[in-house]
């Protein structure tokens, strides 16, 4: 059995190199689909370790820490892209470490942090090869916020044995540097939706000579109540999000038409299917009355939540507990965000790790996807720990 005293020794090691690789991930952010220097920043450490890789879609990456004994095949995964939100040079206290270079663009959910924590773990990996009985393959997945990158590195994986997988993601509503491992479902499902509504434009001072598809948006809006009253399962919570609407530019004009965009979150993939069925009957029925028409102009289904696995969850647990102590591990909520995570642990028994970053002391808690989003790169080397300790832990067991 590996000892504590090596991985400790190994982690703070690296410690100083994933500070280094989360600030310039974090000032070189790049949107979904278009990490193209982000990718050549992972590939030139992938290259200095002296590992076998392979690009997946355009950005993707997969290296390889082959063991120098037959074995598993575990799965570090990783995700890449940053978001659109303007970032502010302070987070809820002060100003931050690092800001990003990009303007309009930034790492405000953690992927910065991600990849610098299984950059680390790669690194420590490949210094105990010689040790490991089997392999490792360390996944950067492109474009996750958008769900376009994970079908391509599902269909790489193919070509690999994979036995299991494991992730990170750094969450907000969990007290700084605590590990949540707990098995069961983490992480909701989704439905993303951009629904346009169609009139008949024309001059305000008569109202009767148009067809006003602001006036059927906002009725939609207020009868799509009566879903969550009446027909949900009390017992599976469905969330209805609707953050965007757009009709028209000036208040003397009526326009021909609008859209309005949200999201709906579930863990019982049925259930969710049937609210989103209940949700185009009223938009379709309420424009009928009001003499509009609807089109579903974006639908995107994401139905595969996060959970995971039973045996899996236990085995992170132990190796955090051996690794930082039981004071480290902790239990928290579901967490009704969505992530790709959930498509690997569909095929793969494994875990999704949440990483407490909440330190309000010090300015770090801001919700995710907002411009104070900060976190204390202090939590990096235990993220990254517990990461290589359920690699080897895995690899142990034969």
């Amino acid at each position: 059995m590996m000892e504590r005293e090596q991985l400790t020794a190994l982690l703070h090691e690296v410690e100083p190199q994933m500070r280094a690789y989360r600030r310039w991930f974090h000032e070189h952010p790049e949107l979904s689909g278009i990490e193209k220097e982000t990718s050549a920043k992972i590939l030139e450490v992938v290259k200095a370790q002296g590992l076998s890789w392979e690009m997946v879609g355009d950005y993707g990456i997969i290296a390889r820490i082959e063991g120098g004994f037959e074995g598993k095949t575990v799965v570090l995964r990783a995700d890449m892209d940053a978001l659109p939100v303007k970032e502010s040079r302070e987070n809820l206290s002060g100003e931050k470490v690092s800001v990003s270079g990009n303007d309009g663009v930034s790492h405000a959910c953690g992927h910065d942090a991600h990849m610098a924590m299984m950059l680390g773990a790669m690194l420590v990996l490949n210094r105990l090869k010689s040790q490991l009985h089997g392999t490792v393959l360390v996944v950067f997945e492109q474009a996750e916020e958008t769900g376009r990158g994970v079908d391509q590195m599902m269909e790489a994986l193919k070509r690999y044995p994979v036995d299991t997988c494991y992730a990170t993601h750094v969450y907000a509503g969990l007290e700084n540097g605590r590990l949540c491992v707990q098995p069961g479902e983490r992480m909701a499902a989704l439905t993303s939706f951009t629904i346009r509504v169609k009139g008949k434009g024309g001059h305000a001072s008569r109202p009767d000579l148009t067809v006003n598809p602001l006036m059927c948006m906002a009725q939609i809006l207020v009868n799509l109540n009566s879903i969550w009253t009446g027909e949900i399962n009390p017992a599976k919570t469905v969330t209805l999000g609707i953050g965007a609407m757009k009709c028209g530019e000036k208040g003397n004009v009526i326009a021909d038409e609008g859209t309005f965009s949200g999201t709906m979150r579930y863990f019982d993939v049925e259930e969710g299917k049937k609210a989103f069925e209940s949700v185009k009957r009223v938009c379709m029925l309420v424009a009928e009355a009001h003499r509009c028409t609807v089109e579903f102009e974006r639908i995107l289904q994401a139905d595969c939540s996060v959970i995971n696995d039973v045996s899996c969850s236990e085995r992170a647990a132990s190796g955090i507990r051996e690794l930082f102590g039981e004071e480290v591990l902790a239990d928290c909520e579901p967490w009704f965000a969505t992530e790709s995570m959930g498509v690997y642990l569909a095929k793969y028994p494994g875990v999704l790790a949440f990483l407490g970053i909440r330190d309000e002391e010090h300015g770090y808690g801001a919700g995710h996807h907002t411009k104070e989003f900060d976190l204390d790169e202090g939590v990096l080397r235990r993220g990254c720990g517990a990461a290589v300790k359920y690699a080897v832990d895995t690899l142990e067991e034969r």
